[in-house]
């Protein structure tokens, strides 16, 4: 019987996220995001190279905020906290969504109905999507093409519009649950 060493996808938590200088109008959302997440490697015989990283802030379908992390990786078992900090003025305009590669859609309703759910309770439940492009390397086997999407989903974030702040509501760190498929 072969034994299987099949590399595991790396666990990807997040730590914090906060909000600054969060504005909207009837068309514009701006806010500047800063999240702390912890990116670790299970593999024993495996290392991880995260050739590119593309997150991306949404609520419900609509993207908010989008931004790149540069490469990095991680060796055996090894594991890295990350920074990310993503500013984000989102028009609602066709020419906003273009410049960032992303479909056209309707942020009008979105932040309608964002401001809305907000104004109920103080809080927006708000997802962090990942795409990643990534190689794993195993000495004697060579390496592996894998591109993953790593998604926080349903972070309650409470938001305090008049100062422009808001916090993510947490009862500690969240595992982001992980896709991934081979190439």
């Amino acid at each position: 019987m072969p034994l299987s060493l099949a590399p595991q996808p790396p666990n990807v938590q997040l730590n914090s996220l906060f909000m600054s200088k969060f504005n909207t109008s009837n068309t514009t959302l701006g806010a500047n995001w800063e999240m702390s997440l912890t990116v670790e490697n299970p593999n024993l015989v495996t290392w991880v190279r995260f050739n590119h990283v593309r997150g991306s802030i949404s609520y419900k379908d609509y993207f908010v905020a989008i931004s790149s992390v540069e490469p990095f990786e991680l060796g055996l078992k090894e594991s890295k906290m990350i920074r990310l900090k993503i500013s984000s003025k989102m028009t609602g305009s066709e020419e906003d969504y273009h410049r960032l590669g992303l479909p056209v859609v309707i942020m009008k309703w979105g932040l309608d109905e964002m401001l809305s759910r907000q104004r109920e309770d103080g809080a927006v439940q708000f997802n962090l999507q990942m795409f990643v492009w990534a190689t794993y390397k195993t000495g004697w086997c060579g390496e592996q093409h894998v591109v993953m999407s790593p998604q926080c989903l349903d972070m309650k974030v409470e938001l305090s519009p008049r100062i422009g702040f808001g916090s993510w509501i947490s009862g500690g760190p969240m595992s982001c649950s992980i896709g991934s498929c081979t190439n």
